[in-house]
């Protein structure tokens, strides 16, 4: 009888599904409101479980009335029954039930696996598509009947999830935890809708990822438990977990189990019933009173706001603007949503770049890193490490473009930083729709119009501070023609070079980095063998100056001693004369003797005596000792 009721509850409640189901959709449709079409995905799962696991218990009651029925013939009969200790093939209700739950339940899980991923599928198509909001009279009328829905699957929900938690009836807990969730989610759907209603629409965006979320983990979590199905040990005779009964749908649609899990976790870990303390219970009791305490709380919160030095902040009252914005310090304001606050660094240098966005500047080496213009990069960007944004700049090579007709032009590779302030908050808030993109697009716009008339080699030499001087000018004053609020502080030109080379031929042959490379490599090789002829010129002529004064002074002292030595030779030959006239004979013997004196000089002599002589010389005839150890010299007289 028991069993027969749970039957009967579980169609009813799979009725009262699908109708809720239906009416949902039109509605959702209606008021073109996301969040209920996310209701309706969740509320027509639960729908088909609903409906599955009315077969199920069907299966069940008859093998529960198959079993009664052998029992009952046992026990007329005695133990001669042809149906005592009957096989199997004897219980087609048994082998029914059990059949169905080998092959049918895991083949139902993955047909239920492929239409969650088909709605959700379906309802991302829905949240990325541009949907117009309804009007305001589909928004009230679907607010009524959503909170009607509210309360009937909360009624059904929690009578069902109570009869669940009984022995036997565990089929209808897939269908009360769909309800339950589904109560909740028809909640969210009125706090959507009367938010819209209000003005406030980006809560049914807000709303309707979160149920897609919920959706999304209750399939994954599905996949996951069809793969563990797999490997579960089977063992006869114990109940095993539906598998299409969700655990993650069943918390959310009872957080109650929550709590009573958490009471049991306590108790085991701490050894005795902490869950019956008096403390534990008046948490028990007073949980929700703190949750909403601390909701107000929060809620209140919202009414303090802290404006840092640097910033000025917007505030909104009910969408409209206030006049006078918040300056720094500590305000305060109505709570949220009544009050909004938009914080901007007003104070704060702000910056953005023209051309390639180096995205990888933190990770620069702390001594700076040298970017060769031969070397394919793009100043850091993760994207294409050899892609380079080009600009055309004027060229002064009349016969540039001569062959083809064309103007002449060359290419500049650009990644220029723009440093601007916020410098009128009214005006960057309220005229343009985003002042940052369009300031960005008009120094983009003056850039290109100046590198078009201005000239590579003067742009990247001399000419480059006033260059970057004109530039900011220009677009600040473009700034202060479109009324944006911000002035612009600074433009720099630093990362600025022709482009490199980038396919096959331009790396063989080198692209036009590559060549003005070599024209630069000329110009300074130029330079550097017109020093060096300088420097050659510098220290030859000195050089030859020197060795020729030199050469003079060299001649003019031989030729003074030869004249000085011939006049000596000269006088000393008169003189020679006239003392040979005075005696011819001493004279001749003189010059003898000074003749043998200089041709004998150093050589060892022996004086012979006439042997008929009686006198007795004494000559010291020892060897002399070494010059080199007592270099001594003895003066001979003449």
């Amino acid at each position: 009888m028991q069993q027969q009721t749970s039957s009967k509850l579980g169609m009813i409640n799979s009725l009262v599904l699908l109708g809720l189901t239906i009416a949902a959709l039109f509605l959702s449709q209606g008021a073109q409101a996301t969040a209920g079409l996310a209701a309706v995905l969740l509320l027509g799962i639960g729908t088909v479980l609903g409906f599955f696991a009315f077969v199920h218990s069907h299966l069940i009651s008859r093998e529960r009335l198959e079993e009664l029925e052998m029992q009952a013939l046992d026990q007329s009969r005695g133990d001669q029954s042809l149906f005592a200790g009957a096989a199997e093939d004897a219980y087609p209700a048994r082998n029914a039930r059990r059949q169905f739950e080998k092959w049918v339940v895991p083949g139902f899980t993955v047909l239920v696996l492929l239409g969650q991923a088909l709605g959700l599928l379906w309802l991302y198509a829905e949240l990325t598509g541009n949907v117009e909001s309804g009007a305001a009279g589909d928004r009230v009328l679907s607010i009524m009947f959503f909170a009607l829905f509210m309360i009937v699957l909360f009624m059904m929900g929690k009578y069902s999830a109570g009869l669940a938690r009984m022995d036997g009836q565990e089929l209808l807990r897939p269908t009360a935890n769909y309800m339950l969730l589904g109560s909740v989610a028809c909640t969210a759907v009125v706090a959507s809708l009367t938010a819209s209603h209000l003005g406030y629409h980006g809560w049914d965006d807000v709303i309707s990822w979160i149920l897609f979320a919920v959706v999304a983990i209750a399939a994954l979590e599905n996949g996951v438990t069809l793969i563990l199905e797999i490997y579960r040990p089977r063992v006869e005779g114990k109940k095993a977990r539906l598998i299409y009964d969700s655990r993650l749908i069943g918390l959310l649609g009872q957080p109650g189990g929550l709590v009573s899990t958490a009471a049991q976790a306590l108790d085991y870990q701490f050894g005795f019933k902490v869950s019956e303390t008096w403390f534990y219970r008046y948490v028990e009791q007073k949980l929700a009173l703190i949750i909403a305490v601390q909701f107000v709380v929060l809620f209140l919160s919202s009414s303090f706001v802290v404006i840092h030095s640097n910033e000025k902040a917007l505030l909104e009252r009910f969408g409209e603007k206030q006049e006078e914005p918040l300056g720094p310090g500590f305000q305060f304001k109505m709570p949220w949503p009544i009050d909004k606050v938009y914080r901007y660094k007003t104070d704060q240098i702000q910056s953005f770049t023209l051309g390639i966005v180096d995205d990888q500047h933190d990770e620069a080496k702390p001594g700076g890193e040298v970017l060769l213009w031969t070397t394919p990069h793009n100043h850091g960007s993760s994207m294409d490490r050899e892609q380079n944004f080009n600009m055309i700049v004027a060229s002064k090579d009349s016969g540039a473009g001569s062959a083809t007709g064309m103007v002449p032009m060359n290419l500049l590779t650009v990644s220029i930083p723009v440093h601007y302030r916020i410098s009128d908050l009214d005006a960057w808030i309220s005229n343009n729709a985003n002042a940052g993109a369009l300031l960005q697009k008009l120094a983009m716009r003056e850039l290109t119009q100046y590198l078009i008339g201005a000239d590579v080699e003067e742009l990247m030499g001399p000419g480059r501070a006033a260059a970057q001087e004109t530039l900011k000018q220009q677009i600040d004053a473009q700034a202060k023609t479109h009324n944006l609020g911000a002035e612009v502080l600074f433009v720099g030109l630093q990362d600025i070079h022709p482009p490199v080379g980038k396919s096959e031929q331009s790396k063989q042959e080198g692209g036009v980095a590559e060549k003005y490379e070599e024209v630069i490599v000329a110009q300074m090789n130029a330079e550097t063998k017109r020093l060096e002829a300088e420097l050659y010129s510098a220290g030859k002529v000195p050089q030859a100056r020197a060795a020729a004064a030199e050469l003079l002074a060299t001649a003019r002292s031989e030729s003074t001693n030869k004249v000085a030595i011939a006049k000596a030779e000269a006088k000393r030959f008169a003189n020679q004369i006239a003392a040979f006239q005075s005696a011819p004979s001493v004279y001749k013997t003189r010059m003898k003797l000074e003749s043998f004196k200089e041709a004998t000089a150093g050589s060892r002599k022996y004086i012979l005596s006439d042997p008929a002589s009686r006198d007795v010389i004494n000559l010291e005839l020892q060897d002399q000792l070494r010059k080199d150890l007592l270099n001594v010299t003895v003066e001979q007289d003449n």
